[in-house]
Order: C-alpha cells, then sequence, then structure tokens
C-alpha cells in the first residue's frame, strides 16, 4: 500500500509543482505584435508614374503587418502647387492612410509656413490634419493659435478652437 501511495506521489508531483505564473506569463508574451521587417537610418520613396509623390525618411521603422512605427521621422508631401509640405515628429504611427503624429509636430511649406504642435492626426485621402491639443500657426509675421486644429492640404482651410490671431497686414 506504502508503495502504490509513493508512486502515486512521484507521478503527480510534477503537476504540483508547475509555476502557473510562468506559463500565464508565456502567453502574453507570445500575444505581443512583433515588427515583420525593422530598418535603422531609412529612407522610403513613393513614386507615381509622374514623380515622386512622398518621402519618408526615419532613424527607426518597424514595418508590422497592419501597420508602421517610425522613429525621429520626416515625411515629406507633393502638395497641389507642386511644393512640399515637410512634416517632422519625434514618433509617427501608420495604419492605412491615417498617419498619427507625436512629440515636436512640425509643418512647413517653403519658409513663411510653418504649424508646431505636439500631436496631430492626418488622413492621407482627405488631405486633412486634426488634432486636439495646442497649436502655432506661423504664416510670414502673423501668428494663429488655439485648439482643435483642422487644416486642409487641398485648399489650404485653416480653423480651431479658442483662436488668437494676430495678423500683420503686410502679408494679406
Amino acid at each position: 500500500m506504502a508503495l502504490k501511495f509513493f508512486l502515486f506521489c512521484i507521478i503527480l508531483s510534477p503537476f504540483l509543482f508547475v509555476n502557473t505564473n510562468i506559463v500565464e506569463e508565456m502567453k502574453i508574451k507570445s500575444n505581443e505584435e512583433k515588427p515583420q521587417v525593422t530598418f535603422i537610418n531609412s529612407i522610403m520613396y513613393d513614386i507615381n508614374t509622374k514623380f515622386v509623390d512622398k518621402i519618408l525618411t526615419s532613424k527607426e521603422t518597424y514595418r508590422y503587418e497592419n501597420k508602421d512605427q517610425l522613429k525621429d521621422a520626416i515625411v515629406v508631401l507633393r502638395n497641389a502647387n507642386n511644393n512640399s509640405d515637410t512634416i517632422s515628429a519625434k514618433y509617427i504611427k501608420r495604419e492605412n492612410e491615417i498617419y498619427d503624429f507625436q512629440k515636436d509636430v512640425v509643418i512647413s511649406r517653403d519658409k513663411d509656413f510653418r504649424l508646431t504642435t505636439d500631436s496631430l492626426q492626418y488622413d492621407m485621402k482627405s488631405g486633412v490634419a486634426s488634432n486636439s491639443v495646442p497649436f502655432l500657426f506661423r504664416y510670414k509675421n502673423s501668428i494663429f493659435s488655439g485648439t482643435n486644429l483642422s487644416l486642409s492640404r487641398n485648399n489650404y482651410a485653416i480653423s480651431g478652437d479658442s483662436a488668437h490671431f494676430r495678423i500683420n497686414t503686410k502679408d494679406l
């Protein structure tokens, strides 16, 4: 009888001493999405049949199945007048055609147009940038600041809440 009890304890002992915390932790880690490709100091071009439409440069790029993450990145877009708009940020997340810019976001066109903010969402299809945090827009010597920005690349319309203007008549 004692021998049967001893064998029963030996058979059950591995199941009793398994640490369930390790098993659960491994499950959590396996659900984490890992990048399919990682680029360091990368430059990516979007080219159509006529010209280069978009240039993306970054210090680090992580490409996942359905999204991209870029660190210290700059996006150069061709606008309607064949000039270029430059958007830079410390962090960019792209899902489908929606870009989410975070930390030190700067949009500039030529030397006269500059918009700074901490967060910006940009829809490539519609060409509309928006946010819900404070922004500062400078055009030559005029200043426009506020929150809840809406900026269209197509018709250059800009709007915001809690707006403050300082317009220099020479800029009109």
